[in-house]
């Protein structure tokens, strides 16, 4: 076989080239024409009038033997939107330094990736790299250090001559006889010095000398996927090598006295719906103005983080990061709502809320929330210590808004209309709460929980809540006891009055509050919904919740709970003719599917012909119409 090749104009092509001793022939110039030694006929021919006329000659030939489309992969230019052409020119490369130390740091857990896998890409990347080239051609940047000799060609140049290439930092003695190198060094070859020069490396004063010893290495390095081998790694590599003396080679605890971090998070990029890449171009780049001026600063930012995936990319789009909006809103509502149900109390230090809190007044929602506050706090330190942070923002919203506003706050409004004793004690509870959310918060919604800070009172004693500590799991509650199994009554409490919601929305009674139920329990679960019927009442909006026995109950409407059944009684809270006038119309409808259902059923050539799934659909499909139907003649019956 014969295979063709242009060392000059491709890069494997290239790399075969070196293998084989191929010589490099240039056949198109930097201004994409080709030159004399693509022939003739091509010599001054534009790059893309010389393909069509190559094809043109082939086929004159004869030697075209068929023309198809194919895909194929070209580098095209964003600015000129023109494929781009390969070619040979002289660069400056760099040595990478330290690379077996740089792959060691990883491999020995002395550097660590969050999510762990992006360490298998930073380790394929060094085991396969080559050396970096730095120079470009720009306009800005940093020149390279490097003068030639004046009066010697470029192609004379002896560059392992000193007195014909001259390299430093501070240029040669003599500057009028040299001339500079108009290449600039590539942006990554100052920003992987940053970690130690923003900090007074090479040559620090004394001040600067404390801060790198504070601050180097650093902890943890907050960055994109795409550039760890552009950035992380030569960060790295270039801790190993540059700071502290000159060595071949290092032992593991140098590694770890001159790395730059010792944690690397690696986060995912914003794309589209559809995947791709944010850019002008395509037009998918929303203005970040327009989106804060429509969901506010903190509203977008709990947003994207709402939606961001542990170390994978993000899609955007609007209507995800509404969930930022609505959970400021509901903050800021929350805070509302506390200060308009009593008088704002000591909330100077947290101290001082413990000291307002009296445990012999609490019922088993006070030592609920308080655990779930407890747990959701130790939940978000294992957040931060794991460098996991994509549970972050679904922890803090379900407390919130769930546990805190939907439950705690709701059963809490009926303790407000009573003593002093009992309203303080709930009051306080709640200032303890929208405390410790606002510091769990604060790093995602810096704004709106600083105006809250000092608008509940928390100012006081700290100004600006960014300047706060919070509060770990062991500290939120002092030396206030809670009650375990208070969280377990609780949880069936919640589960009866949603179950109590749901049977009153089966029958179109959601927003009626004059509603009567009944309930069969056993002595315990008697005992806890007698010490919660009001506020079971008040939840499921309920106006009487009576205990029946189960043989009077028969043919009410009834759903099973943890703590027993409930039955709902319709007499007294429907108009009963109208009522039994809709079931004997549904229960004409139902008998008649049932007929049909039925019918097609025994019909042995649709059973023996039709696709199974379809015979198993109109099976499952008579049971439902036979339990439904069995359950309107129970209700019209018990009406």
């Amino acid at each position: 076989g014969c295979l063709k090749v242009t060392p000059a104009h491709d890069k494997n092509d290239f790399e075969i080239g070196q293998r084989h001793g191929l010589e490099n022939i240039e056949v198109i110039d930097c201004d994409g024409k080709l030159n004399r030694l693509a022939g003739e006929e091509f010599n001054g021919m534009d790059r893309f009038q010389a393909r069509k006329m190559a094809a043109q000659k082939l086929e004159e030939l004869g030697l075209l033997i068929e023309r198809e489309p194919y895909e194929n992969i070209v580098g095209f230019s964003e600015r000129g939107d023109v494929p781009i052409e390969p070619r040979l020119s002289e660069q400056w490369f760099l040595k990478y330094p330290k690379v077996e130390e740089a792959k060691r740091a990883v491999e020995k857990g002395i550097i660590n990736f969050h999510p762990d896998r992006w360490k298998k890409t930073y380790l394929h990347w060094l085991n396969g790299i080559q050396d970096w080239c730095i120079s470009r051609q720009l306009w800005w940047g940093h020149r390279i250090p490097v003068w030639y000799k004046k009066d010697i060609t470029f192609s004379e140049l002896d560059f392992n001559n000193p007195d014909h290439v001259h390299v430093s930092v501070d240029g040669p003695a003599d500057p009028e006889n040299w001339e500079q190198e108009e290449d600039v060094l590539d942006t990554w070859a100052s920003s992987y010095l940053w970690p130690m020069a923003n900090l007074g490396w090479p040559e620090p004063n004394e001040e600067q000398k404390k801060e790198l010893e504070h601050w180097y290495p650093t902890a943890n390095l907050v960055t994109g996927f795409d550039i760890i081998f552009f950035w992380v790694a030569r960060m790295i590599m270039a801790g190993l090598e540059l700071y502290g003396e000159n060595k071949d080679s290092l032992s593991d605890e140098e590694i770890e006295a001159r790395i730059p971090f010792k944690n690397i998070f690696i986060h995912g990029l914003i794309r589209d719906e559809k995947g791709r890449k944010m850019s002008k171009s395509l037009g998918n780049s929303p203005d970040p103005l327009d989106l804060i001026d429509k969901f506010g600063a903190d509203g977008l930012r709990f947003g994207i983080c709402a939606i961001a995936p542990t170390g994978s990319d993000i899609l955007f789009s609007e209507e995800r990061i509404q969930i930022g909006r609505n959970f400021c809103n509901k903050l800021w509502n929350a805070a509302r709502f506390r200060q308009m149900s009593g008088t704002m109390y000591d909330n100077g230090k947290l101290s001082a809320i413990h000291g307002r809190i009296n445990v012999s007044l609490f019922d088993d929602y006070d030592h609920w929330i308080l655990g779930q506050l407890q747990g959701v706090t130790s939940a978000v330190e294992k957040c931060f210590t794991g460098h996991d942070l994509a549970p972050l923002t679904h922890m803090i919203y379900t407390f919130f808004w769930s546990d805190f506003c939907d439950w705690y706050v709701e059963a809490c409004k009926g303790k407000l209309k009573g003593n002093e004793a009992v309203q303080g004690n709930c009051l306080a509870i709640q200032d303890l709460v929208l405390r410790q959310v606002l510091q769990l918060a604060n790093p995602l919604i810096p704004h709106i929980t600083e105006e809250l800070w000092e608008g509940l009172g928390y100012a006081v004693n700290q100004p600006f809540i960014q300047k706060t500590v919070i509060a770990g799991a062991q500290e939120v509650l002092g030396q206030i006891p809670v009650d375990t199994n208070a969280a377990q009554r609780v949880g069936e409490l919640q589960e009866l009055i949603t179950q109590a919601r749901a049977l009153k929305a089966k029958y179109n009674l959601a927003n009626k509050r004059t509603v009567t139920m009944f309930y069969s329990a056993g002595a315990k679960a008697t005992e806890v919904i007698a010490a919660n019927l009001g506020l079971i009442c008040n939840l499921a909006g309920l106006d009487h919740l009576d205990a029946i026995q189960t043989d009077l109950a028969d043919g009410l409407p009834a759903v099973v709970t943890p703590l027993g059944s409930l039955y709902l009684d319709l007499s007294a809270s429907i108009d009963v003719d109208a009522e039994k006038a809709r079931l004997n119309k549904e229960l004409t409808k139902l008998d008649g599917l049932f007929r049909a259902t039925e019918g097609k059923l025994n019909n042995a050539k649709f059973t023996t012909s039709a696709p199974k799934h379809v015979v198993a659909g109109a099976r499952k499909q008579l049971v439902d119409i036979i339990q439904k139907r069995d359950d309107t003649r129970r209700i019209l019956k018990s009406l």
